[in-house]
């Protein structure tokens, strides 16, 4: 399970932010991924050899796997599970360039520089069943994207092949299909930050009981479809940040609502599904912000303050304990 979303600022900075809900866990580190860095896809064992560098929250096996990232060129992509949605193929198809779905951000980060760049290219992508060593299993994803423009699109595997939605929301949780979270909206649209005012029921007056009376009904659970309409409504709502330092802090403030704590949701066998890292991402600056469920402190990587061209993967190591600011008079 996750969570993600997309913010503009008043300044024009353009956002994406995403929460990692999962119950293995993944340890995490930010990964700068260079320019022209060799990999092998696990699909066909095809080379690979991106034209821009990126930088997300990844781990490194045979290849790096990331879950999320922004590129020098302001490009962010975050990965999502998408269960009993996600369609792969079963073979590889001559012509097309053929990938396992978590080798998805690694290769749209390095060799797209925008949305349209993305929307061309993928027609000619071919995902097909392939397992994480990681997880020993096929995982099912679809896909947030934006970029410097702030348009945001949702890529979704399917029968026939990949498609491609524009998001007028700038939100995407998990299954079901994104068409279908758009369409459960309309169940919501009496919600309101301004309170209900008083009503009465023959000689009664009521009032509510407290702020808050407009959003009665919000859904609170952690389900896809809550956490997609809880997101939408927060982000519709929030007041308009002027700058990234204020619009990354609105992004983390959105997504605690949307945060898992341990043993509040539990798999079938017993495993903690928890937010392991909360993550914000800027396409202008392309900085990556995040914090960790062991350490809430932000912490940052700016990836134009690195050598892009570096022949090898660069490894952030995360800072995992909680660290305080303590006052002084």
């Amino acid at each position: 399970m996750c969570t993600s979303i997309t913010l503009t600022t008043a300044g024009r900075e353009h956002l994406l932010a995403r929460t990692m809900d999962f119950d293995f866990e993944l340890n995490g580190e930010v990964l700068l991924h260079p320019r022209r860095y060799k990999w092998k896809s696990e699909a066909d064992g095809s080379e690979h050899a991106g034209r821009y560098a990126f930088i997300g929250m990844g781990r490194r096996l045979n290849n790096a796997l990331f879950a999320d990232g922004v590129n020098e060129k302001g490009l962010s992509c975050a990965a999502l599970y998408f269960p009993d949605y996600a369609v792969y193929e079963s073979e590889t198809k001559e012509q097309c360039r053929n990938l396992a779905p978590h080798e998805f951000v690694t290769w749209v980060l390095s060799e797209c520089g925008d949305l349209e760049e993305v929307k061309k290219a993928a027609v000619s992508v071919n995902i097909v069943e392939r397992e994480v060593s990681l997880l020993s299993t096929v995982t099912p994803l679809h896909w947030l994207l934006t970029d410097r423009s702030g348009a945001s699109i949702v890529v979704e595997p399917a029968a026939g092949g990949i498609q491609i939605h524009d998001n007028p929301v700038g939100v995407l949780t998990n299954s079901p299909d994104f068409h279908w979270h758009l369409t459960n909206l309309r169940n919501y649209i009496g919600l309101q930050p301004g309170q209900f005012a008083a009503k009465k029921m023959g000689d009664l007056t009521l009032s509510a009981f407290g702020q808050g009376s407009g959003l009665s009904g919000l859904p609170g659970d952690f389900t896809p479809p809550s956490r997609f309409v809880r997101a939408a409504v927060l982000k519709e709502h929030m007041k308009p940040v002027s700058n990234e330092t204020e619009g990354v802090s609105a992004a983390f403030h959105i997504l605690s609502n949307m945060n898992i704590p341990k043993g509040i949701v539990m798999t079938d066998n017993g495993e903690d599904d928890y937010t392991q890292y909360t993550a914000v991402m800027c396409s202008e600056t392309c900085s990556y912000y995040f914090h960790h469920y062991q350490n809430r402190q932000i912490q940052k990587v700016c990836i134009l303050q690195e050598d892009l061209d570096s022949n090898e993967i660069k490894v952030f190591p995360p800072k995992q304990e909680e660290t305080f600011h303590s006052l002084q008079s």
